[in-house]
């Protein structure tokens, strides 16, 4: 392998302390300029006000906490009420009837000094281009065909012969395994020898895809760790997403130009940011997620006031990442997919999104490089000096359903494969699975499955049954969970026969989800995405 492991980075100290007299600390709830407390008589629990998803403010509203994005927080317990997630306590003393409480505020740093000359092309969505005299790379690449079972499609022309340039450079970056990052479609391109960095996740999602898809010359880089590319001026390191997700961000110098990218990670390495960034680059356009205009626990008002305040939540934490990093340019990117199949036009039509121009008043002292403007970018050093278009080959003359219709044509149903798939899963989990395939619509049930994840076997049972009245009698005393998916039959079958992630399905608006209660089942989404592909 081609990189050295230089060992752990290295961190600034940064610590404050917020002190209070206790007698500010009412009994119950209570909000703080910078953390949330519960007290019950002289028993103290002291939060951060930071939200463990994507790192926005939590938030006191009708004696309710809440996050503008996601839902609630209950602080008598510690837990997240849509979600399985819970929140870490922090440390705090009672100094001389005083509470005091502890921040401390990390800085990574990498060692870069020297002025060297470095490029930044944008490809496609979330495929960089960099180059300098010494080493040459590229991250993510999705540049031609679908994404998450037909639901995403580039919205950039490929580039010129996209597949040389992409054969040519040294090594890919991927940062996790959503299929607009690792991209089935495009890696079919690329030369089966390729070194490739990712994350070394503890499901090994990212290297088992690529393993499976026929590359083998993989680096699994360990979080926090910093890596010198031979022995070029190039240093990098991953950093991985702060939230429950196998996801992350990339970090990397060359002389004293810096980048940063948390591409789509929440709450990227808890918000350990180094500071005085070239070039910051993120994720920008909202609209890729499958919630809410997939889930029927929503209905059509909320779904809009949802869409709205998640693109308000995205633009407010980019402009937080841009500040806390201090960057001198800011490159939106990975947003560039449009839903071009015309069974999901529905989606289209309500599935708005930020664009590139909606950035344009972020930071005084951060530039924004507009990518519909220039997408080649020269820098010396930390100095941006000149900029330019790449050339571009038209979008595929194939329509997205000549497309799907030769992807999905061998994807016939099949009760003994996917009875064999839930068989060997072994996933266990006081859940029930309730399945209906249909039609483009979703309005004709071609087949369905209850799935059974309690007992010590997955019990598969292929038989009708009537949603609305299973969630009318379901009992109160109920400890296992309930989950309906009603999915579009050829793009479920196709990740069923490749052992897709199913994400795919909700980010890429195959289904419909209802699920009581209404929280987001986290064990069910992260091993049907991550462990069992």
């Amino acid at each position: 392998m081609n990189f050295t492991d230089l060992g752990k980075i290295t961190y600034k100290k940064n610590c404050k302390s917020i002190s209070l007299p206790l007698v500010d600390i009412p009994q119950d709830i209570s909000m703080h300029t910078d953390f949330i407390a519960y007290r019950e008589d002289e028993y103290i629990r002291i939060y951060d006000r930071k939200c463990d998803h994507n790192g926005g403010k939590l938030c006191l509203l009708d004696s309710v906490i809440k996050c503008p994005m996601h839902g609630t927080f209950d602080a008598r317990v510690g837990k997240y009420t849509n979600i399985e997630v819970s929140k870490k306590e922090l440390d705090y003393e009672i100094i001389d009837d005083n509470l005091v409480v502890n921040f401390n505020h990390d800085e990574p740093t990498l060692p870069g000094q020297k002025k060297l000359e470095i490029t930044i092309t944008y490809l496609s969505h979330a495929c960089l281009l960099i180059e300098t005299n010494e080493v040459s790379f590229i991250t993510d690449p999705w540049i031609v065909g679908f994404a998450f079972a037909s639901g995403w499609w580039p919205k950039s022309p490929p580039p010129k012969d996209w597949s040389k340039i992409v054969n040519s450079v040294d090594f890919i970056y991927i940062s996790h395994n959503h299929p607009d990052h690792l991209n089935l479609f495009t890696l079919k391109y690329i030369r089966e020898d390729m070194e490739y960095i990712v994350p070394d996740f503890e499901s090994q999602s990212v290297s088992r895809m690529l393993i499976k898809n026929g590359f083998n010359n993989i680096f699994k880089a360990q979080f926090q760790n910093y890596y010198r590319y031979k022995n070029t001026e190039l240093l990098l390191t991953i950093f991985k997403s702060g939230d429950f997700r196998d996801d992350s961000g990339l970090y990397f110098t060359y002389g004293n130009f810096s980048f940063l990218s948390t591409v789509d990670s929440n709450n990227l390495n808890f918000q350990k940011f180094p500071t005085d960034i070239t070039l910051f680059a993120s994720s920008f356009a909202g609209g890729a997620s499958g919630y809410p205009l997939c889930f029927e626990t929503v209905n059509s008002t909320e779904k809009t006031k949802v869409l709205d305040r998640n693109r308000k939540a995205i633009k407010a934490t980019v402009r937080q990442n841009i500040q806390r990093s201090g960057a001198k340019f800011f490159l939106p990117y990975a947003g560039f997919f449009t839903e071009s199949a015309q069974r999901d036009l529905e989606i289209l039509q309500n599935n708005r999104k930020n664009t590139v121009e909606n950035f344009t008043d972020l930071v005084a002292s951060t530039s924004l490089l507009n990518i519909n403007e220039f997408d080649k970018y020269f820098f010396n050093g930390s100095n941006l000096f000149d900029y330019q278009n790449i050339q571009r080959d038209s979008l595929d003359v194939e329509s997205p359903e000549v497309i799907m219709e030769n992807v999905f044509q061998n994807c016939l149903f099949s009760e003994s494969n996917i009875r064999g798939y839930f068989d060997n899963c072994s996933f266990k989990k006081e859940l029930i699975l309730y399945l209906t395939l249909t039609n483009d619509n979703f309005s004709e049930t071609y087949n369905s499955l209850i799935v059974d994840f309690r007992g010590p076997e997955v019990d598969v049972n292929f038989i009708n049954f009537n949603w609305q009245k299973i969630k009318k009698d379901r009992n109160e005393k109920d400890i296992h969970n309930i989950l309906h998916i009603k999915v579009r039959q050829d793009s479920f079958v196709w990740v069923i026969d490749n052992k897709m992630p199913w994400e795919d399905l909700s980010i890429g608006f195959q289904c419909r989800i209802d699920r009581i209660p209404d929280i987001y089942n986290v064990d069910f989404w992260h091993y049907f995405t991550n462990v069992y592909i």
